[in-house]
């Protein structure tokens, strides 16, 4: 029998603090004896303890446990039922349970029923204590081994995911792509090797061999890949090949591991470019070179103006490429990154309409007052650090910021790429603004002793979005959507969050919200709105409501 000795237990549940160990160990159950043995067991264990199955849902929940050892009384019966309810919660699925039988009447086929509620071991009482620490270490030992092959199964099956899509990308390139195993073997070339070589894959194994070795012959492949599986990082060279046709090519290759979470090189991409022309001109200019050093010898007179007109061609060529480099940053600072690549790649950007997009406008109010005594530097300054800190702010959010007009600021979600996300993530953008602007105090100080402060309006509707301009571009949307949020704004109160009924049953599942009145719109209407106060508790990080925990992440990451 298990050496018995009366232990501490609460009327609901007591954490015992022991060293830092990793095995925690939740004790359900009235009998203190097993309590007793695991904690002779020094720091092997965590140990928890629990009195009734009733509470195992909500303890769980707010506690991580390696494994469950559920003792079970005269209520043998309602415990393993109650057992089978929990194993069937997602949150139970993956615990292991070991159930100690201490029922004082024999119950038919109760080993059965132990297995079918869901246990993964029964043990009767009186059993020995080597056998249960041995078996609950097992238990768990399962419990991790098992929780490291389903990590590996999802990284094997993201792996997949990323091939298919870098096959079909790679079947359009022009570029060659081949994939190798660490053998060598060549398993995968897409269209882009045919055209570079004139072969197709089966022949070209056929006739140079299967294996990235035998193929090749150049004598630093060996060498390159070496150098990738001692490195696990790109490698590149340059070697001059033959083609289907006898034609010579020079050849860029880059080989690039894919390597597995564990750190194992699991494949090997290599990445052909044709630098025929490139070396080619490469050599012209060689010669080119050449030439003018001849010319110089002969011609020492004019070797400082060929010297001056080098240096000035040169700069002319950096002054240009560092112009096309600030005109390439500065189209992705004013345009959308999917707008600016298009407007790149076609020469325009076509007009887009989106059926839910989420618009948010922010007012500072008593502006004028507040900055009539300010000099330019130092409105400009507040306006900066408010603007900047919600541009980080809504960036989290995966929200594209318009524009601001003087010290209104305008912002929209679900664009340019779509979401039906936007509602929750605009929402909780304007609440973060709140919440930094009431914290914030700026380091210039305004003579009318008025604080900054801010009024946000915000509705959810379609919009038009579109780039307009020739000379300089703006990114803007347009629509009845964009007018009634401006008139969230300007019905707001100063330090909340005012949303339209459009955008309220959206997130009123989620979200605390006071109705506070009906506006008229500009056509007549009449529009009931409502002031977001924060998020509901069981679905808040935070006490202020403003950081979305877990549970409400998965909600938005599911729509």
């Amino acid at each position: 029998m298990f050496f018995q000795k009366k232990s501490p237990f609460s009327s609901f549940f007591l954490t015992v603090i022991l060293p830092k160990v990793s095995n925690r160990v939740l004790i359900v159950g009235n009998d203190t004896q097993y309590y007793d043995l695991l904690s002779k067991c020094g720091s092997k264990f965590d140990i928890l303890t629990l009195k009734r199955i009733q509470d195992l849902a909500d303890f769980v929940l707010k506690q991580k446990v390696e494994l469950v050892l559920l003792i079970t009384d005269e209520n043998f019966i309602q415990d393993v039922d109650r057992l089978k309810k929990l194993k069937q919660k997602s949150e139970f699925a993956n615990i292991p349970i070991i159930l100690i039988d201490n029922s004082p009447y024999p119950i038919p086929n109760n080993i059965q029923l132990a297995f079918q509620s869901g246990a993964n071991d029964y043990i009767k009482k009186n059993g020995e204590e080597i056998e249960l620490v041995a078996r609950i270490e097992l238990a768990i030992k399962q419990q991790k081994h098992n929780q490291e092959l389903y990590l590996e199964m999802i990284n094997q099956k993201e792996l997949l995911g990323m091939m298919d899509k870098m096959s079909l990308f790679m079947d359009r390139a022009d570029n060659s792509f081949i994939i190798f195993n660490p053998n060598g073997e060549i398993e995968w070339a897409n269209e882009g090797f045919n055209r570079l070589y004139g072969y197709s894959l089966n022949d070209f194994k056929t006739k140079y061999g299967r294996t990235i070795f035998e193929a090749s012959k150049n004598s630093e492949i060996s060498s390159k890949v070496e150098q990738c599986v001692k490195t696990k990082k790109s490698v590149n060279y340059v070697a001059e090949c033959q083609t289907s046709s006898g034609e010579y090519k020079w050849i860029q290759t880059t080989f690039t591991p894919i390597v597995s979470p564990l750190g194992n090189i699991e494949k090997f991409i290599a990445i052909e470019t044709d630098i025929t022309k490139l070396k080619e001109t490469e050599e012209a200019l060689n010669q080119k070179n050449e030439y003018m050093i001849a010319l110089t010898n002969h011609l020492k007179s004019s070797n400082a103006l060929l010297e001056e007109q080098q240096k000035e061609i040169n700069a002319q060529y950096k002054a240009l490429e560092e112009e096309r480099k600030k005109s390439d940053d500065l189209l992705l600072n004013i345009l959308p990154f999917e707008v600016a690549r298009q407007l790149k790649s076609k020469g325009e950007a076509k007009p887009r309409s989106y059926k839910l997009a989420s618009v948010l406008f922010l007012d500072f109010v008593n502006f004028t007052k507040i900055t009539q005594d300010l000099p330019p530097k130092d409105i400009v300054h507040v306006l900066d650090s408010y603007f900047k800190e919600f541009d980080d702010i809504i960036e989290k959010h995966f929200i594209e910021k318009i524009k601001t007009i003087g010290d209104a600021y305008m912002c929209a979600g679900g664009l340019p790429l779509s979401n039906r996300s936007n509602p929750f993530n605009v929402v909780l953008a304007g609440l973060e603004i709140q919440n930094f602007v009431r914290g914030f105090q700026p380091d210039v100080y305004a003579s009318s002793g008025l604080k900054w402060q801010c009024r946000i309006g915000i509705h959810s509707g379609d919009v038009i979005s579109g780039v307009v301009g020739k000379k300089k571009y703006i990114y803007d949307i347009w629509g009845n959507t964009v007018n009634l949020a401006a008139r969230m704004q300007e019905e707001g109160e100063i330090g909340r969050v005012n949303i339209s009924e459009v955008t309220h049953e959206y997130i009123q599942p989620y979200f605390e919200c006071d109705f506070r009145g009906k506006v008229e719109t500009k056509g007549g209407d009449m529009v009931n709105m409502y002031f977001v106060n924060r998020l509901k508790p069981e679905f808040s990080l935070d006490n202020y409501g403003i950081v979305p925990n877990e549970a409400f992440t998965k909600i938005m990451n599911s729509l």
